[in-house]
């Protein structure tokens, strides 16, 4: 049975610390987790991360996420962090030490990795976070508003948009605008030529004319989630290709689809300030029925 756990439950979880600096390479409690201030993640905000999570107790799209995060370290130049094969053992030990929460509820999984210091090899760490499963189905069902942001996501001659890193300024301040208009809502970022990219918790999508409509590849993240749907498109009949999103082609689009690790796929059901309230959508509807299938739990509702 899969439902809800408390979000206190995962303060004192089993995780896995690795921490050359101060001689720790162990399993511990959650809350003994921490920084030297003297290491890069911490000083200049370089950590790579991945975020997973489970479906019944299976992590979901492993490989595609451990291929990612391979991709952040080689991209960021972080050498001496864990290899492929001993994260892939040690997120099958930490959901085996965690059994008990696990088996309550579906959960997150965060994998980072700093850059460590001059002195020491990189600080890195396996531990679960809680999901909210309330605000999920909600987004699942209802849609959440999604408001274009002033905030100009960093060129790609700063770093490759393709790492997934934890210096997440520009995200933090699009949601801050974002939730002046509306508390729930995410806040998109922006390209130098005025086009919609990617908020802090989602790929986006259009639908025109029955046709998916994405961002370039090379503009995003590439989404482990944004991926699969792309797949299913093709699946389906539906044409899907890529082109620069305007903000007025998320305010003319038949559906605006939103997708990410944590939720999975859904919509949003307001764009700006000035936009209509938008209902889920036959294609965002086949797209999670794709999913429920995949991972076999169930997204119900009108």
């Amino acid at each position: 049975m899969f439902g809800e756990v408390s979000f206190e439950s995962f303060a004192t979880h089993t995780a896995y610390f690795c921490c050359p600096a101060w001689g720790i390479k162990e399993w511990r409690s959650f809350d003994q987790i921490s920084l030297p201030i003297s290491d890069l993640g911490f000083r200049q905000g370089v950590t790579a991360v991945e975020r997973l999570r489970t479906y019944g107790g299976t992590v979901f799209c492993v490989e595609q996420h451990l291929l990612r995060l391979r991709e952040t370290l080689r991209l960021l130049r972080i050498e001496k962090g864990p290899s492929t094969g001993q994260v892939e053992k040690l997120i099958e030990e930490c959901l085996k030490l965690n059994a008990q929460l696990v088996q309550q509820a579906d959960v997150g999984m965060t994998i980072w990795v700093t850059a460590g210091s001059a002195e020491f090899d990189p600080t890195w760490a396996i531990h679960l976070n809680a999901i909210d499963h309330d605000a999920v189905a909600h987004r699942q069902l209802h849609g959440q508003p999604i408001v274009i942001t002033n905030v100009v996501q960093p060129p790609m001659e700063s770093w490759p948009r393709q790492a997934k890193v934890r210096n997440r300024l520009h995200y933090y301040l699009a949601d801050l605008e974002a939730k002046q208009l509306a508390p729930d809502a995410t806040g998109m970022l922006l390209d130098l030529d005025g086009s919609v990219t990617e908020s802090s918790v989602a790929n986006v999508a259009i639908v025109r004319d029955g046709r998916l409509v994405v961002p370039p590849e090379n503009n995003v993240l590439k989404g482990v989630t944004l991926g699969l749907l792309r797949q299913w498109a093709n699946e389906q009949g539906i044409l899907c290709f890529e082109a620069p999103l305007m903000p007025k082609d998320l305010h003319a689009a038949d559906e605006v689809l939103l997708a990410g690790t944590d939720t999975g796929v859904w919509f949003a059901n307001k764009v700006g300030q000035g936009g209509g309230d938008r209902q889920r959508g036959a294609v965002c509807r086949m797209l999670q029925e794709m999913l429920r299938r995949l991972v076999k739990r169930p997204i119900t509702g009108n």
